[in-house]
């Protein structure tokens, strides 16, 4: 398996050549990363007319295999005629090798997200990756411009982007009715401990060392493999990145800020401090942008804070409070001299469809060829960079300043976390 590492990194850009789907055309999709949000993607790709889903690949046989007859059962469920049974695979440059492929689902551990992201566009596939976009600063750089240089689109999963109840948040705050703001909380409560477990024995079916890919050597363990991988710096960021980027994307949104000038963590392993995460169970950020302070918190110790929400945002605006979550939103005014500065706005439900629309987005920016789809690269790099700083800011101990114009920080224990190490055979692409 060796053999191959590293060979499309080498190629040139005339390889990457395959056709783009007109306007009337179906859209060929492979699935990379069959379990959890891959299985939630491939169910919303499979209900649109335009897409057939040629490859199914995973490290996992029992949930590739699984996964083959649920989504046969699903397209048989939503009736869909042209369901042609999917190619199964183990290795996802078998993927990126066929040519008759336009794009693929990337929903692995986030460690591998930047190299199979940018390996299919070095292919010549658009990609829709998940969040967060890579599981470090320089991979999330690479993957833009990775998707410059061979003209893919890129949609990250960050999907509240295309969420209409989240656009009707975005025109309200840039209408200026709760008046300039100045904080923005945005937080997620709750989790669950992960008992210590010894090393053991890799799982019947399970390609460990394709799972472990670009990560350091480490024996099997029950906690660092599927979901609880996220709870590891060595494949993820804790809640961070998982809830954080898609949070902090809508304050990044509405706002309109891109780098912070300041970030400063505190936390740790406060609740179950003798579990097997490695990830804070407790963490709360501060970043200081130039008027405006955002405040990320965690908790694992409860099930939500004082609004009494498990998710969400509040944007204090001078003249009343803005509260969003995917549940929707609502308007509380703030009062002076006993009577409200604004009027109020009861509940915005969601409609519950924003993924869905999401991946319609990024099947209509692959027609089109419009780069600049509802979550693109750049789009995912700018959140991906804020939720890293949070748990550099955590892992070093100290408050951190970030550079715009050199992309560094001021602290050098800082920078030495920018770039991962990857293990042998697999190389860090140079683009």
């Amino acid at each position: 398996m060796a053999g191959g590492v590293g060979i499309l990194s080498t190629l040139p850009f005339s390889y990457a050549c395959n056709r783009h789907p007109g306007p009337n055309d179906q859209v060929r999709v492979a699935l990379i990363g069959c379990r959890n949000m891959g299985w939630s993607n491939i169910r919303e790709f499979i209900k649109q007319n335009d897409v057939q889903v040629v490859a199914l690949c995973d490290i996992d046989d029992t949930i590739l295999n699984n996964r083959a007859a649920d989504l046969e059962k699903l397209a048989f469920d939503i009736d869909k005629p042209d369901y042609r049974k999917p190619e199964l695979f183990a290795d996802f440059r078998d993927v990126l090798d066929r040519r008759d492929i336009d794009a693929v689902i990337v929903a692995t551990p986030d460690h591998w997200h930047a190299l199979i992201t940018i390996m299919a566009c070095q292919s010549g596939k658009d990609v829709y990756v998940e969040k967060p976009m890579a599981n470090s600063i320089h991979e999330a750089d690479l993957m833009v411009k990775a998707g410059e240089r061979y003209n893919s689109v890129i949609q990250v999963g960050q999907w509240q982007r295309s969420g209409p109840h989240w656009h009707d948040v975005m025109e309200y705050i840039g209408g200026g009715k709760i008046g300039k703001i100045s904080q923005i909380d945005v937080w997620r409560y709750g989790g669950n401990k992960v008992p210590v477990q010894p090393d053991g024995p890799v799982p019947q079916g399970v390609d460990y060392d394709m799972w472990l890919g670009p990560a350091r050597q480490r024996p099997f363990n029950p906690n660092r493999f599927h979901y609880n991988f996220r709870w590891f710096w060595d494949y993820a960021g804790g809640k961070m990145t998982d809830w954080g980027v898609h949070l902090l994307d809508m304050a990044i949104q509405a706002m309109d800020i891109h780098h912070p000038r300041q970030i400063q963590a505190s936390g740790g392993k406060l609740f179950y401090p003798d579990d097997a995460m490695e990830t804070p169970d407790t963490l709360t950020v501060n970043y200081q942008f130039k008027d405006l302070q955002v405040t990320w918190k965690n908790d694992f110790s409860q099930q939500a804070n004082q609004t009494g929400m498990g998710h969400g945002l509040v944007f204090e605006g001078e003249n009343g409070q803005m509260i969003a979550s995917r549940n929707g939103w609502d308007v509380i005014p703030k009062t002076e001299n006993g009577g409200p500065l604004m009027e109020a706005v009861e509940h915005q439900p969601s409609t519950g469809k924003d993924l869905g629309l999401h991946i319609r987005n990024f099947l209509d920016s692959i027609k089109t060829r419009n780069r600049l789809c509802n979550c693109s690269a750049e789009i995912g790099r700018d959140v991906a960079r804020v939720a890293h700083m949070g748990n550099i800011s955590y892992r070093t101990g100290e408050a951190l300043h970030w550079n715009p114009e050199t992309e560094r920080f001021a602290e050098s224990s800082a920078n030495n976390l920018l770039v991962p190490e990857y293990r042998e055979p697999w190389k860090m692409p140079k683009l």
